[in-house]
């Protein structure tokens, strides 16, 4: 079954695929589709158990199974609106861009480009995954068993959004608190990265053999992410890193104007 979606553009520009992070929906793009309609024909997917897509039993199985998914939704948006998709660029969101590095190594001879925003490539060592396993899992049954916008509360106190403000983070509570938190539940531990494999070594490939361009995005706020970023670029996994002023984990929610810019320069779009 083929997730939700909606397109933006014109169905001649070059195609770009977007995947949010947890939490959020298609809607967390609107911002950003606004600057980039007349440059590219854009394709924001709802995650599983996220937005209006539907949680199936075989999502259990987590990234591969969504690959299919999302391969299935691709299809069907190219054959509804008569849009050439065999060939696309995809840019991910934190669990977007894991989901999206999935989805581009499974499928390689369909990327053009990948743009990674704050998304991790894999944990290495055996501790880190069983720590962020039982964190996921705590989190996870919170999500289940308590009101959501009190879990929402706690959620966006962790230290990857310690650059929010407060006001920041009662309209992200607002925005997320009518989700099903029991959906949440099961895409948190369906996804978890404690069960992601290391994508590093594929990702190199994909850049190096496919000669797919991987392009890696964070805020210059976000120090995790930056040094992984770096980290990353060092290990040759990446094409190149860029780090956008003023904003912390999510970029293209708080500088979309930057973040628009920089999707036209690295896709090679004119911009008048």
């Amino acid at each position: 079954m083929s997730l939700a979606y909606c397109c933006h553009g014109d169905i001649n520009a070059p195609p770009l695929l977007l995947l949010h992070g947890f939490l959020g929906s298609v809607a967390d793009w609107s911002a950003l589709v606004a600057l980039l309609e007349g440059d590219f024909y854009l394709i924001a997917v709802d995650l599983p158990g996220h937005g209006v897509s539907c949680w199936q039993e075989p999502d259990s199985r987590g990234s591969q199974y969504f690959c299919h998914r999302l391969e299935q939704t691709i299809q069907t948006v190219a054959h509804h609106n008569r849009v050439d998709l065999s060939r696309i660029s995809m840019l991910g969101y934190s669990l977007g861009g894991r989901l999206a590095s999935a989805y581009a190594i499974a499928f390689a001879h369909r990327i053009e480009r990948l743009f990674l925003e704050g998304a991790h490539p894999g944990l290495v060592c055996e501790q880190a995954r069983q720590e962020r396993y039982h964190s996921d899992l705590h989190w996870a049954k919170r999500f289940a068993d308590e009101p959501l916008a009190q879990v929402l509360h706690d959620w966006y106190r962790q230290p990857v959004f310690a650059d929010l403000h407060e006001q920041d983070i009662q309209s992200l509570i607002a925005q997320r608190a009518n989700g099903d938190g029991q959906l949440l539940a099961e895409a948190m531990m369906a996804f978890t990265l404690s069960k992601q494999p290391d994508y590093r070594r594929a990702l190199w490939q994909l850049k190096t053999k496919t000669k797919v361009p991987i392009y890696y995005i964070h805020g210059a706020n976000d120090h995790k992410f930056a040094q992984l970023g770096q980290q990353l670029l060092s290990e040759q996994i990446i094409s190149s890193v860029y780090s956008i002023s003023q904003c912390g984990h999510n970029v293209h929610r708080q500088q979309p104007e930057a973040m628009a810019q920089l999707l036209r320069v690295l896709s090679g779009v004119r911009y008048e």
